[in-house]
């Protein structure tokens, strides 16, 4: 979890888009359209257990802006800027 090469290879070769791999990637409009369908998606466990706000810390910097949009939603504070 949290490779983004891997992630990008693998949707490449015709891998499923999902919310956690969106997430990840930092594709931030996939985020909010699958919450706003979906709002309990935020505490719906992925693969292997993984919660969807951990797949945000897991995207680095170009996942920041999914992250800051999932904290208050998964019950987290957010960060001063």
């Amino acid at each position: 979890m949290g490779r983004r090469d891997i992630a990008e290879y693998l949707l490449d070769h015709n891998a499923r888009m999902d919310i956690f791999a969106a997430t990840m990637l930092g594709k931030l409009d996939i985020v909010k359209a699958a919450v706003a369908a979906f709002p309990n998606i935020v505490r719906v466990p992925g693969p292997h257990g993984i919660p969807l706000i951990m797949h945000a810390e897991k995207g680095g910097p170009l996942a920041k802006e999914a992250l800051e949009f999932l904290r208050p939603l998964a019950g987290q504070p957010q960060r001063q800027k």
